[in-house]
């Protein structure tokens, strides 16, 4: 049973109905503050009734009803690979996967972050895509469903709002399994500026990551041009929530007695970070950073983290190499990062966890050897400002695969495969499995690969994404093995710049489209 405290229940008679679908389990949904934000908004209209729905919960958790119950079903997507949950989430509840078939009954909506970023392998199965800051969504909704005469009225009404793409009316033109051009309108983002109603926790349970946190997004987007990173493409403009709009939130987050988790892409970039930390430490609060921006530790956040009682921290170094790092677009150099973990150790920070790609563009085996190098160096320095703690702090080391991710600057490029991607990792693990408090993870490349593959996918990749559904994720590889097309052709392969890309059709930050024609 749950144990939760902010549910909405609502009677649901003469309302629409939403079903908010995360399809992954409560404890990753929950954790995620984008469902926090749209249940939130969603109840806020006197006209809606919206219920969640998670991966390993078959009926509503506010009343206990079935999918099918439900006006629109609202999907939530974050993370490629949930695509295929989503459709397993269909099936299960005997609801047609492809948007024709069902014909508006009921209708099936997505967005999120995988969503914006590349709509197209799931585009056959949703009736609308939603693309940008969900918030702007929910009075058009509501309208075009309460005044529309049937399924085509309705999606007549909602074709001109920002961030709506409706993929039964915008589609590719292929000539063999290239596309050659779009037709129909061309959407357009949904941006939310200024924010004037940050996200933040919306219902408090026990069953999360961050239970013991009541979260407070601070700022949107990213203000950098990293290559790799999709942050900045998704949120364009960087919009930070000026601290007038937070205390209300910061008093709430007093009161429910948790430390107040600040989200960000980077918490020092915040332009009235100063002055947040001191509204915290006024409230007698703690705060949990997000991932620290290195080559800005300043002195506020030092004493800021103090004041927490702070423990560990996470940085992104990407990688070892200083060449590599400015060519990707991060312009911090090894001797900063050396500076900004000795300042962090002397302020009290004992354990600190290190997120590492392989696979970049341009990585040779010197940059695979510039990682294990900065590593070793960091523990050096780390052990040496510990010297005398009653506990020695611990490196938590992260190596992931590099996937280029449509929109950023390496949406064309080639991705390593995952034998080579196995091969450097390894090299890695083993540099450093000797060394006294260094903990080292990785993602397995071929999950990699297949995140790959559904990123960069169109919409002849919803065929494999159905057939992955029906088994078991260990059984996934063998699901492609037997796939006729060649996954390689989505996942691994360099794009032309005279190629139209799957997602080109619609652009963010400011990048221009593919030709439109009809």
């Amino acid at each position: 049973m749950l144990d939760e405290t902010g549910t909405v229940v609502k009677d649901p008679g003469g309302k629409l109905n939403i079903a908010l679908v995360y399809p992954n389990t409560y404890w990753v949904g929950m954790s995620n503050l984008g469902v926090h934000t749209m249940y939130r908004v969603f109840n806020d209209h006197p006209g809606i009734c919206c219920e969640r729905f998670f991966l390993d919960r078959d009926k509503s958790i506010e009343s206990g009803r079935s999918l099918q119950d439900f006006h629109i079903i609202a999907f939530s997507i974050s993370y490629e690979l949930d695509w295929i949950y989503m459709v397993q989430i269909l099936m299960n509840n005997k609801i047609r996967i492809r948007a024709h078939d069902r014909k508006g009954s009921p209708i099936v909506m997505a967005g999120g972050s995988a969503v914006t970023m590349n709509p197209e392998p799931v585009a056959d199965a949703l009736d609308i895509c939603f693309l940008g800051d969900g918030e702007p969504i929910v009075d058009p909704l509501h309208n075009a469903f309460a005044e529309g005469n049937n399924y085509d009225d309705f999606l007549d009404r909602l074709a001109d709002v920002p961030g709506v793409y409706l993929p039964g009316r915008t589609f590719p033109v292929y000539e063999g399994e290239a596309i050659q051009e779009f037709t129909g309108p061309k959407p357009v983002l949904s941006v939310v500026n200024p924010i004037t109603s940050p996200g933040h926790t919306a219902i408090m349970t026990e069953q999360t990551v961050f239970r013991d946190m009541y979260l407070v997004e601070i700022a949107r987007g990213c203000p950098y041009r990293c290559k790799f990173c999709t942050a900045r493409e998704i949120y364009s403009p960087f919009r930070p929530v000026d601290i007038s709009c937070m205390t209300d939130l910061l008093d709430d987050a007093r009161v429910s007695g948790k430390k107040i988790g600040l989200v960000s892409t980077s918490l020092n970039n915040h332009p009235q970070a100063p002055e947040l930390f001191r509204e915290i430490n006024r409230r007698g609060m703690k705060m949990a950073p997000p991932s620290l921006r290195l080559g800005m530790i300043t002195t506020e956040l030092l004493d800021a983290l103090r004041e927490s009682k702070v423990v560990g921290v996470t940085l992104a170094p990407e990688t070892g190499s200083d060449t590599l790092r400015t060519a990707i677009g991060k312009r911090i150099n090894n001797d900063t990062i050396l500076e900004d973990v000795h300042a962090l150790i002397s302020c009290g920070i004992r354990d600190l966890k290190l997120y590492f790609m392989v696979g970049l563009p341009g990585e040779d085996s010197s940059d695979i050897d510039a990682v294990i190098d900065l590593t070793k160096r960091i523990r050096q320095g780390f052990i040496h400002v510990s010297k005398g703690n009653k506990r020695l702090g611990e490196l938590s080391v992260s190596i992931n695969t590099m996937v280029p991710k449509p929109h950023t600057a390496y949406e064309r490029s080639e991705m390593v495969n995952s034998v080579e991607a196995k091969a450097r990792i390894k090299k890695i693990v083993k540099a450093l499995k000797k060394e006294s408090n260094i903990a080292v993870s990785f993602e397995g490349p071929k999950w990699a690969y297949l995140q790959g593959l559904l990123a960069r996918g169109d919409r002849s990749v919803l065929d494999v994404i159905i057939e992955m559904a029906k088994k078991e994720a260990n059984e996934w590889q063998e699901v492609l093995r037997q796939w006729p097309r060649n996954p390689d052709y989505y996942a691994l392969r360099q794009r032309s710049r005279e190629e139209t890309l799957p997602w080109s059709f619609y652009s963010l930050c400011g990048q221009g489209p593919a030709s439109i024609s009809g």
